[in-house]
């Protein structure tokens, strides 16, 4: 179990280190964080209620995000909201988190408050996966 452990943190290190260098040389167009996001149905309201109270000010802070377009779509027992988040080059997205844990630290001063907010974003959660590309995600009907 040891050895399996090993190998898969040394193949996520590997991609790691691999993914950055091949998307430091593509400087000509933007890259794209697709968040997914995996809510019980009758949250999704209230989750979109909080989007725009914490979510939604924070991100618009964030000098390193230069847009956000959020999807909501029904699927099966659960809904799924997709963000997808628009940064000039690869190396703004890391930028664009660090930032935004210090807006969050402004926005909510105290370890308790931020605990509480945490609680609660995390509490709508079912699942969740990203997805990272740098060409422009657009629809065409050809």
């Amino acid at each position: 179990m040891k050895n399996k452990l090993l190998i898969l943190l040394a193949f996520m290190i590997a991609m790691s280190a691999f993914s950055k260098l091949s998307y430091s040389q593509e400087k000509s167009s933007h890259f794209y964080e697709m968040n997914y996001l995996s809510l019980n149905y009758d949250q999704l309201e209230d989750f979109m209620k909080f989007y725009e109270e914490v979510g939604k000010p924070m991100d618009a802070q964030n000098e390193f995000i230069l847009s956000i377009k959020v999807f909501r779509h029904f699927s099966g027992p659960s809904w799924n909201v997709c963000f997808i988040s628009e940064y000039k080059d690869f190396e703004s997205m890391g930028k664009a988190q660090k930032r935004g844990d210090e807006i969050f630290m402004k926005m909510f001063t105290d370890k308790p408050k931020q605990d509480e907010v945490m609680k609660k974003w995390m509490g709508y959660m079912r699942g969740h996966t990203d997805a990272l590309v740098n060409d422009v995600p657009s629809l065409e009907k050809k």
